[in-house]
């Protein structure tokens, strides 16, 4: 009877750890709609560039750096979204949004899923930064546009 007991208390905390445990993956659907993410509700968006963030001395993806438009919203936002077994551990993660003419948005920090920049961007052009502290040494990874784009 006592090992029944024992056996049923482990199986009822197994299910309350697995249940209680946070999920380990974000998708670029959750930053879109989040308020910490780009901020928009109605989670429409185009994808006007991806590309990914690679830590060569480790051989490990970190991440993926989105640059996204929101018709309805008139904005743009820069989203860097760990990846991999960098998802879930914090390390330094930036994304920066520059605006022509226009006041840049940065968001940075030890995040452990992604960083996101969102503002204002019509009728205006933009750069962007994307970046990811290696997480297991070594340095920071990412990707800057160095002309203005999107100038529509």
């Amino acid at each position: 009877m006592l090992a029944r007991i024992g056996v049923a208390f482990g199986l009822g905390l197994a299910s309350i750890t697995f249940v209680a445990s946070p999920a380990s993956a974000h998708t670029l659907r959750e930053a879109v709609v989040s308020a910490q993410g780009c901020g928009w509700p109605n989670g429409a968006y185009t994808e006007l560039t991806r590309e990914d963030l690679w830590d060569d001395r480790n051989n490990m993806p970190l991440g993926e750096v989105y640059v996204l438009w929101n018709g309805t919203y008139r904005e743009n936002c820069v989203v860097t979204l760990r990846v991999g077994r960098a998802d879930g551990v914090a390390s330094y993660t930036e994304a920066v949004l520059e605006r022509q003419g226009m006041e840049t948005i940065k968001d940075e920090g030890n995040y452990a899923h992604y960083a996101a920049a969102s503002g204002k961007a019509a009728g205006t052009c933009i750069r962007w930064t994307g970046s990811i502290k290696a997480i297991y040494g070594g340095g920071i990874y990412g990707t800057t546009t160095t002309r203005w784009r999107f100038c529509d």
